[in-house]
């Protein structure tokens, strides 16, 4: 088995256990059971709203539908992060329910963007199964599906903390819709103006500042904080900086995978992000790699859903060589937080140990680039 340390930089691309995670038995516990409290929490909360059961059973539906039988990732950073400011905090039955209420939910706000992505992608699949918009009688419902998950979401925090905690833990969820809001107009302008010259790395990190790191890798931190009793502006400013490269990184990884999806290697979602036009991390490293004909091929065919276009480009990405360009991006990173991670004060909320723990478990999830890092199976 390959060994590796924090400090390393290599990459496996399919042997998923060439990196192990560590877990305790608390943070064991509530990942483990994580598809059994899930409906429980569901059911829980709707028997106190007074919806019809026809209502009623919808929302179940659409909240179990993309959260049950995925990996809670981000549930599982907020955990890491929750146990190292808190270890010698006594376990009682109302902590672990208070968890697992904030695993749920920050899983539920992960289903609810997922219904929006593939309304928008047109996807076909995702988590080996179908998407939401296209099981029988959902179609464009699934819009207003996607509006109710989120206000319920909302509901479950309500009825399951007191009023400040709920406060502090809805206003992450919030930010968190706001800043994916603006990452997804960012991501579609810039895909409808099809003006590749601003297809580059700096623009592509400032869509995904906004689009997906907050939620995954900032969200999950903010919320171990505010449930530490420890979220203020120094420690909110210490993760804005020093998660930046992890949760961009995070999204380059999705992105390798919508490119392999593409060409056939994965199955659980169906990969867009060329017929699209997207301003992905693999189109924007190519651009600024390639030679003058290779961009005039890109320019020619990315954008387009003519399967003879699609190969050209998926042809272009295997000369520039997009692996060897991700594993000099990763190294990018991972140099960039390391940097970060020397440089924290020593009295963190969140220490330097715990990013290096960290790192390993998002490594322990990216390390493979066919698989989804929400994909169980």
């Amino acid at each position: 088995m390959l060994r590796r340390s924090l400090f390393m930089c290599t990459r496996n691309y399919a042997n998923q256990a060439a990196i192990q995670k560590k877990q305790s038995p608390l943070m064991k516990r509530i990942i483990n059971e994580f598809d059994n409290y899930v409906p429980k929490v569901i059911d829980e909360s709707l028997a106190k709203v007074t919806f019809s059961p026809e209502v009623k059973d919808r929302i179940k539906k659409a909240s179990e539908y993309y959260t049950v039988g995925r990996n809670p990732v981000q549930g599982e950073f907020m955990l890491l992060a929750f146990e190292s400011m808190n270890q010698d905090l006594k376990i009682t039955d109302e902590l672990i329910h208070q968890l697992e209420v904030v695993v749920a939910t920050v899983e539920m706000v992960q289903s609810y963007f997922f219904f929006w992505d593939d309304l928008e992608d047109e996807a076909k699949t995702r988590l080996n199964k179908p998407c939401w918009h296209l099981i029988d009688n959902i179609g464009m419902m699934a819009f207003n599906d996607a509006c109710i998950l989120r206000t319920f979401i909302d509901e479950v925090v309500r009825q399951n903390f007191n009023l400040e905690m709920r406060d502090k833990i809805l206003n992450v969820y919030h930010q968190v819709y706001f800043n994916a809001s603006v990452g997804q107009h960012l991501d579609a302008e810039i895909a409808r103006s099809k003006n590749f010259d601003n297809y580059t790395i700096e623009k592509y990190n400032t869509i995904n500042t906004w689009k997906s790191s907050f939620y995954a890798i900032k969200s999950p931190l903010l919320l171990a904080l505010t449930l530490s009793k420890k979220l203020n502006n120094e420690s909110i400013d210490i993760v804005e900086n020093i998660a930046f490269d992890i949760g961009i990184l995070i999204q380059c990884h999705n992105d390798l995978i919508d490119y392999f999806n593409t060409k056939g290697k994965v199955t659980g979602k169906t990969g867009s992000d060329i017929q699209m036009g997207k301003c992905s991390w693999v189109a924007a490293a190519v651009l600024e790699n390639c030679s003058a004909a290779q961009r005039r091929i890109f320019t020619e065919n990315y954008g387009s859903s003519d399967p003879e276009k699609v190969n050209r480009i998926l042809q272009l990405y295997e000369e520039v060589d997009v692996e060897n360009l991700y594993k000099q991006e990763e190294q990018k990173r991972f140099a960039l937080f390391n940097k970060k991670v020397t440089e924290l004060p020593k009295n963190s909320a969140l220490s330097a140990e715990f990013y290096k723990t960290f790192y390993n478990l998002v490594n322990y999830y990216t390390q493979d680039v066919l698989t989804l890092m929400y994909d169980k199976y």
